[in-house]
């Protein structure tokens, strides 16, 4: 039985259906194995318990933002729902729709929300744990809620006694929302009397004092304000500093500080449920300030900004892959969901093609709040033709391997402090996939929050490593790259003057050839004895509201060694249905022409 505590009433939550053994419903009118029924006696209706499991989660199930019906699950194939429940609080309504969603068989993710002060009615905590701006103003937010300080002591106490209450509810998943907290918005937060004095400790337990005068002009520690010194300089902003050696070292405070405090979250949480429960988290945009969670986490939800066509976003779901989530969701920012039309659905297609390709997962949406207020539902007959295309095709996707002969490299020292780091890594991916370059990220983490190194080995999987400009490069790394050129590996350097044309230049021929545009994204890969390429339209007539088709791709693909197909090259499509068409052998290559491509189309050959 769950216990629900609600104020100070109790709800308690009774399952009667009969399950298996992994907790799903048994079909009525059968009995699960094991369990037979004597003839010429009724038997009476067991109650059982819901039982609480961790395996549901592949990285390849279909996850819906929201409270959606269970009709709509359905519909779409889910396996339950996220940023769903909770938010301000374990109420009777949500409680009771978590309980009809389990007796159906779906999981339930709860919303966490860990720094908006709207999630509780205590006007006197808001208040006292509010974060202040630079200038002394109360920051606020989306809704013009209070922006809520992670180094305050009550808003910490505030939040292990929410997740409690949360695991009480029967959360399968604990998804924390803004998990970034005041690390990530720090030109509008940050200056509260808990953080200066927090910051004083912090490098008071990390230099001496003739260190803090050497590095940061700090002459005495006790009586440093940060607050006080920005303002003196007239800045508006943190980044404004410009000490960047200091400004380095406060970033460094408050992400540590936010993440010591997700992990103890996250550690009491597990210890008080004594059941399998998950954590999730926001990680908006996998930005680097994003990624110092992600080793604490079970699996990732991000909402992005997403990239409209034209342009994709492999890079993305590849970052995420290197950063070692085997489960990733990508979801579009508010921003993103209020410029959307109700004509434009079509373009949730092409993201979850995009997605799937990637060996990621798309978040669909039901009644998700959008920017400036409104909600945004995806009708299920939008999508539900991909879906099906996905499901009853999911051989093609699981346990295949990227044929990719390109790395691209993200380096997290670099990008953490540096913005322009970020933005280089990211257009340069973009590049390479306009390119149609066959390309995987290399991760390196800073070795403080992320210790993933790369090894030789891992980099000589690669013929060219794509370095992209601002990365800065640590003694360990720059050896190591070292290395990988004297094994006959190839480096490309950019810098901030080498663009779109300048990197095709520099690249050697890869593994794949292709007539297509760069607003067609292809990505090759091997499962088992098949090669497996994917190829998605990105060609958006914004004023029809559709994607115009392309016609006559030529196509080359070099075969791996010991790959010797003998039998057919076979498009299949959500679109388009199932066709076979002719190739050509030369050598190692494979040649073809892709007659058309309306949306999304999957070539096997075999």
């Amino acid at each position: 039985m769950i216990v629900l505590i609600l104020g100070s009433a109790f709800l308690a939550v009774k399952l009667s259906k009969k399950k298996d053994d992994q907790g799903t419903i048994a079909p009525e009118g059968e009995q699960p194995e094991g369990e037979e029924q004597p003839e010429g006696e009724e038997q009476p209706e067991e109650e059982h318990e819901y039982v609480f499991t961790s395996d549901w989660m592949d990285g390849r199930g279909v996850l819906v933002y929201g409270r959606p019906p269970v009709d709509y699950l359905s519909a779409v194939n889910a396996s339950g729902v996220t940023w769903s429940v909770y938010w301000n609080g374990v109420n009777e309504a949500e409680a009771g729709y978590v309980q009809g969603l389990h007796e159906a068989g779906y999981k339930v993710s709860s919303n966490f929300a860990t720094v908006q002060g709207g999630v509780t009615l205590n006007e006197t905590l808001r208040e006292t744990a509010r974060c202040v701006g630079l200038w002394g103003a109360p920051s606020t937010f989306v809704g013009n809620q209070s922006f809520m300080c992670h180094n305050n002591p009550e808003w910490r106490r505030f939040l292990e006694k929410r997740i409690r209450e949360h695991i009480d509810g029967g959360a399968d998943v604990i998804h924390i929302d803004e998990i970034e907290g005041t690390g990530g918005h720090l030109d509008i937060a940050g200056f509260c009397p808990h953080c200066m004095a927090g910051f004083r400790e912090h490098l008071r337990g990390a230099y001496s004092p003739e260190e803090l005068k050497d590095r940061f002009g700090v002459e005495d520690v006790s009586s440093f304000d940060y607050c006080g010194y920005l303002r003196e300089l007239n800045a508006s902003t943190v980044w404004e500093d410009p000490n960047q050696m200091l400004l380095n070292e406060y970033l460094r405070f408050q992400y540590t500080g936010r993440v010591n405090q997700i992990k103890e979250l996250i550690r009491g949480a597990k210890e008080y449920a004594g059941r399998p429960l998950l954590v999730s988290a926001n990680v908006y945009g996998l930005l680097p300030s994003l990624q110092v969670y992600v080793p604490l986490l079970d699996f990732a939800v991000a909402e992005a900004p997403f990239r409209l066509p034209p342009e994709g976003q492999f890079t993305l779901y590849r970052l995420a892959e290197a950063a070692g989530l085997d489960a990733f969701y990508a979801f579009p920012d508010i921003y993103n969901l209020a410029s959307l039309g109700e004509d434009d659905c079509g373009l949730w297609s092409c993201w979850l093609a995009e997605a799937e390709a990637s060996g990621g997962s798309l978040l669909l949406p039901y009644e998700a709040y959008t920017y400036g207020g409104g909600a945004y539902t995806l009708l299920q007959e939008e999508i539900v033709d991909y879906i099906g295309f996905v499901a009853r095709n999911r051989g093609l996707y699981v346990g295949a391997v990227r044929l990719a002969d390109v790395a691209l490299l993200h380096s997290l020292g670099s990008t953490l402090y540096d913005w322009g780091a970020w933005e280089s890594f990211n257009e340069a991916g973009l590049m390479l996939q306009t390119l149609h370059a066959q390309f995987d990220v290399v991760y390196c983490g800073d070795g403080e929050f992320v210790s993933t190194a790369p090894s030789l080995d891992d980099l000589l999987m690669y013929g060219t490593i794509v370095v992209p400009a601002r990365t800065e490069l640590d003694p360990a790394l720059s050896s190591l790259l070292q290395s990988y050129e004297e094994s006959g590996g190839l480096i490309v350097r950019l810098d901030e003057d080498v663009g779109l044309n300048e990197l095709a230049e520099l690249l050697p021929a890869g593994g794949l050839e292709t007539s297509a545009p760069g607003d067609v994204g292809v990505a090759t890969y091997l499962k088992g004895e098949s090669i497996v390429i994917h190829m998605i339209n990105y060609r958006y007539d914004y004023s029809k509201h559709a994607f115009t088709p392309h016609a006559d791709i030529d196509v080359s693909v070099r075969l791996p060694p010991g790959l010797n197909p003998e039998g057919e090259c076979v498009l299949t499509s959500p679109d388009a249905g199932t066709e076979t068409i002719g190739y050509v052998r030369e050598g190692d290559w494979i040649r073809f022409r892709v007659p058309s491509l309306r949306g999304y189309t999957v070539i096997t050959i075999s």
